[in-house]
C-alpha cells in the first residue's frame, strides 16, 4: 500500500514541474529560489498530493492579531485562506509575539505548512486583494466572492534537481526530507522561538484565545465587567462570534449560556 504522506514524492511532483524551472531569482540564502504564481500553485498541488491530511488534522491552528475586534471581520470570510500557527494537540498555546494578545482558534483544511513562518513567503491579504491593476483586482474580487481568497507562497527552493533522487537510497531519501514543509509527523521539526505556519482553508471559529494572563484574570474575577478598550472588549468579541474564551492553558474562562 502507497502511503499518503511522501516527501519524495513530494520533490519529485516539483521536480517534474514545468513551472518551477521558471522565473530564477537570484542566489537567496545560499540556495536557488524561484519565484512566481505558478511555482506557488505547484508547491500547494505537491504538498496536498503527498502530505498526510489526517495527521495534520490533529493538529490544532490559532490565527493571532494585536486587536481581538479585528476577528469580527473575518465572519463569512471561511472561504479566504488564513494563516495560523500549528500546535500539537497535547500543546498549551502560546503567542508568536509579545505583541499578539488574542488569537481566534480554527479548525479547517491545511494546504500548506511550514516548520518556519519565515520560509513560507505568503505574503498579506493586500497583495492578493490590493493590485492596483484593474485586470488583477477584477480577479481578485471574483475570488473573493466565489471559492475565496487563497494565499500562495511567492519564493521557494528550487526543485529541479530533486528529481534525480532515488526511493530506497538513505542518502536520497534524507535529502527528500530536507524541506521547510511540514508533511506528516515524521517532518514535524519545530525549533523553540521560532513560529512555524499553516495555512487553513474552509475554516470554523472554534474558540478566542486571550494570550494575555492580567486580562484572563480580570474576566475570571468578573466576567459582567464594563469592558472598555481592546484588551478587555474580548468577552463581546466572543459573544457576537458565538464563540467561548479560552486562555493559553485551552481552559475555557468564559462563554455565552
Amino acid at each position: 500500500m502507497l502511503l499518503k504522506e511522501d516527501p519524495m514524492g513530494f520533490v519529485h511532483d516539483l521536480a517534474k514541474s514545468t513551472q518551477t524551472r521558471g522565473n530564477r531569482t537570484p542566489q537567496h540564502f545560499g540556495a536557488d529560489f524561484f519565484s512566481g504564481k505558478e511555482g506557488g500553485r505547484a508547491i500547494k498541488q505537491a504538498f496536498n498530493k503527498n502530505a498526510d491530511h489526517q495527521w495534520l488534522s490533529t493538529l490544532n491552528t490559532v490565527h493571532w492579531g494585536n486587536d481581538p475586534r479585528n476577528f469580527s471581520m473575518l465572519v463569512g470570510r471561511s472561504k479566504d485562506e488564513l494563516s495560523a500557527i500549528m500546535y500539537e494537540p497535547s500543546e498549551y498555546f502560546y503567542s508568536p509575539l509579545d505583541a499578539y494578545d488574542a488569537g481566534l482558534w480554527i479548525k479547517g483544511r491545511i494546504t500548506l505548512a511550514t516548520n518556519n513562518q519565515d520560509e513560507l513567503y505568503s505574503g498579506r491579504y493586500f497583495d492578493y486583494m490590493g493590485s492596483k491593476d484593474e485586470k488583477e483586482a477584477a480577479e481578485q474580487e471574483h475570488r473573493k466572492k466565489s471559492s475565496g481568497v487563497n494565499k500562495l507562497p511567492t519564493v521557494s527552493k528550487d526543485y529541479s534537481r530533486y528529481g534525480m533522487l532515488k526511493k530506497g537510497n538513505e542518502y536520497h531519501e534524507k535529502m527528500a526530507r530536507n524541506i521547510p514543509y511540514v508533511l506528516d509527523q515524521s517532518t514535524w521539526d519545530p525549533k523553540p522561538g521560532v513560529p512555524n505556519e499553516a495555512l487553513v482553508d474552509n475554516w470554523e471559529a472554534v474558540g478566542l484565545v486571550v494570550g494575555d494572563d492580567s486580562v484572563v484574570a480580570d474576566i475570571k474575577a468578573d466576567p459582567n465587567l464594563d469592558q472598555t478598550g481592546w484588551r478587555l472588549d474580548v468577552v463581546g468579541v466572543a459573544r457576537s462570534l458565538g464563540i467561548p474564551l479560552y486562555d493559553l492553558n485551552k481552559e475555557i474562562i468564559w462563554e455565552d449560556k
